[in-house]
């Protein structure tokens, strides 16, 4: 006898529901320590981390921000930092070559587009060379795809189907409607909405 009390058949079951909460947790972010995630941060069983170049600081997602989609940083470099209070809605993809950084208190809803690259040269050989590495399994050193930082404020709320493309800012507390397409700055406190969007107005606040 080892002096241990035997397990009971309620304690195995106990052991495999904490065992697959635990997999449920990470599901779908198999590079999910390839990046620096606050204790208080969720990760959702959609979510997924893609942290391609590997450096753990290149992805930060701040305390109490929930992350149901994907985030994504290219083979040579990208970074995603997405402060406190967040939400990454579903189905929803911030691939970063150059930089996306998002503020505090920002809501993103299912299936918002955010990608500060082209993701492909725009001359045709340098992006047949470039896709025939990757569908080789590899990747192409240098690249001519051009990408510039997108920078979201805090208080921003990007709707459903929105698309973000490379260079936009957004000021605090924009919201982008649903389906827009945002190829240009948008102003603090502005309603943008269509494609490309445009300004619907501007919304009243105490701008503290």
């Amino acid at each position: 006898m080892t002096g241990q009390a035997k397990k009971s058949p309620f304690d195995n079951l106990l052991a495999r529901i904490a065992n697959r909460l635990e997999r449920s947790r990470l599901a779908g972010t198999q590079n999910a320590f390839r990046a620096s995630i606050d204790p208080t941060a969720i990760l959702h069983p959609s979510a997924r981390i893609e942290n391609i170049h590997g450096k753990a600081q290149a992805i930060v997602i701040g305390a109490h921000t929930h992350v149901r989609g994907q985030l994504l940083t290219f083979w040579n470099g990208g970074e995603i930092s997405i402060g406190e209070w967040c939400y990454i809605g579903e189905d929803t993809r911030i691939w970063s070559q150059a930089s996306v950084t998002i503020g505090n208190h920002v809501m993103i809803a299912h299936s918002v587009n955010i990608h500060d690259t082209n993701s492909h040269p725009l001359n045709w050989q340098e992006r047949r060379l470039d896709s025939q590495a990757i569908l080789s399994g590899g990747y192409r050193l240098p690249t001519q795809t051009i990408c510039k930082p997108i920078v979201i404020a805090d208080d921003a709320w990007i709707g459903f189907n929105a698309i973000i493309l490379k260079g936009v800012q957004i000021g605090r507390g924009a919201i982008v409607a649903s389906g827009s397409v945002v190829t240009k700055d948008v102003e603090p406190w502005a309603i943008v909405a269509g494609n490309p969007a445009r300004l619907v107005e501007v919304q009243e606040s105490d701008r503290d």
